[in-house]
C-alpha cells in the first residue's frame, strides 16, 4: 500500500484538507437539516395550508387546548412522533401533503375538511393504532399507574382494568377517546 497517495490522494489537496471540508461540510448540513425539520414542525407552518380549516379553534376549544392544566397541545405533539427516527421518517411521508396542498382544487377551505374529514380522521386513527397511541402517551405518562388525583374513579378503574390484559388485546387511547382536539365525524 502506497501511505502517500492516502495523504495526498489529489495533486492539489491532502487528505486532511478534504477530511475538514467534509466535516463541515456534514456539520452545516445537520444543523440545517435539523433547522428545517423544526421550522416545518411549528403550529404557524402548519396553518399555513390550514389557515382556512377549523382545525385550531377545534383544538383550542377541546381539553388539549388550554384545560385546568393550562398546556396547549401544538400540531407536532400529536401528529408526529416524538422518537428522532421515527420522527425523520413521518418528515418524509407527509411531505407528500405538501404536494396534495398545491394540486387538490379547494383543498384550504372549511367545504374540503368538512367532506373528507372521516376519510382523514380514520387515517389518523390508524397511524394511533400503529404505535399504542405513543403520542398520547408521550404526555400522558401515569395513565395506567400511579394516576393523577383529579382522574375520576371509573376512568381509574377502565385504566387499570385495560391494563392488566395482555398487552395485544388491548385498547389504545384513541379506541375510547376519538374526537378529544378534533370534531370526529358521526357515521
Amino acid at each position: 500500500m502506497n501511505w502517500r497517495a492516502l495523504f495526498k490522494p489529489s495533486a492539489k489537496y491532502s487528505i486532511l484538507a478534504l477530511l475538514v471540508v467534509g466535516i463541515v461540510v456534514g456539520v452545516v448540513g445537520y444543523f440545517a437539516t435539523q433547522q428545517t425539520l423544526h421550522a416545518t414542525s411549528t403550529d404557524e407552518f402548519c396553518m399555513s395550508c390550514h389557515s382556512n380549516h377549523s382545525l385550531k379553534d377545534e383544538v383550542l376549544a377541546s381539553a388539549h387546548g388550554g384545560g385546568r392544566a393550562g398546556v396547549t397541545v401544538q400540531c407536532q405533539d400529536c401528529h408526529l412522533p416524538h422518537g428522532p427516527v421515527d420522527y425523520l421518517i413521518k418528515k418524509i411521508i407527509v411531505s407528500k401533503d405538501l404536494y396534495g396542498f398545491l394540486t387538490i382544487d379547494g383543498f384550504n377551505t372549511q367545504e374540503w375538511l368538512d367532506e373528507n374529514r372521516k376519510e382523514q380522521a380514520d387515517l389518523a386513527l390508524k397511524y394511533f393504532r400503529s404505535n399504542d397511541s405513543a403520542n398520547c402517551q408521550h404526555c400522558h405518562t401515569r395513565i395506567y399507574e400511579d394516576q393523577p388525583e383529579t382522574m375520576k374513579k371509573m376512568a381509574k378503574r377502565m385504566h387499570a382494568n385495560n391494563f392488566k390484559k395482555d398487552a395485544d388485546k388491548r385498547k389504545t387511547c384513541v379506541d375510547c377517546h376519538k374526537g378529544v382536539a378534533h370534531v370526529y365525524p358521526k357515521g
